[in-house]
């Protein structure tokens, strides 16, 4: 009953942080995407749809170059999760190649719906061992360190912790240790409310 309430509000804060984040850099308010609570809807779409529509307005070069960067960092992401390191240097060159990162605005709002989409989904740890989806999700849980608003980063530390130890196989997903880190992660849910 408890996971039930959190994750509820846990669908609430992502509704008010897409109406709360939904600015441009002008300082105009752009028009908020609306969520479903019932759908399964990824809220990377959505973000990327809240990208789309404000940078198409202001500097549509911009989105052609974010969608380049997007492309960059997913590609030698992914080349590390094909290649035949162990998971321990995989997650380890991914966290090197995220710390050099510089991401754009519009990519940490990106970032950050994915993250907790992937989490509110109890999606994040289902398969450790798929190389391309923990990597990917390591390093925009490592770039989220650059957000300027403490309880994502706070909420992204978390899962970056967990989805390390799983994938590397340092902790089983039923640990003492995952389940300490996701009651952080439900904390900063409830933080940012």
């Amino acid at each position: 009953m408890k996971k039930l309430a959190l994750v509820l509000s846990a669908f609430m804060v992502v509704s008010v942080l897409s109406a709360c984040n939904a600015t441009t850099k002008a300082g105009e308010t752009a028009p908020a995407s609306t969520e479903s609570t019932e759908g399964t809807e990824s809220a990377t779409a959505v973000a990327k749809e809240e990208v789309s529509t404000t940078s198409a307005v202001e500097q549509p070069e911009q989105n052609d170059q974010t969608e380049q960067t997007l492309v960059d960092w997913r590609s030698k992401v992914n080349e590390l999760a094909d290649s035949a390191l162990s998971p321990t240097a995989k997650a380890e060159a991914t966290e090197k190649l995220a710390r050099e990162y510089k991401p754009t605005t519009d990519e940490l709002e990106e970032f950050k719906y994915h993250v907790l989409q992937e989490f509110i989904n109890f999606q994040y740890l289902e398969d450790g061992s798929n190389a391309e989806y923990m990597l990917n999700n390591l390093f925009q849980a490592i770039v989220l360190e650059h957000h300027d608003v403490s309880v994502v980063r706070d909420f992204a530390l978390a899962f970056y912790h967990n989805t390390k130890n799983v994938f590397t196989g340092a902790e089983a997903v039923d640990s003492d240790s995952v389940k300490a880190y996701e009651e952080l992660l439900f904390k900063a849910i409830n933080d940012g409310r």
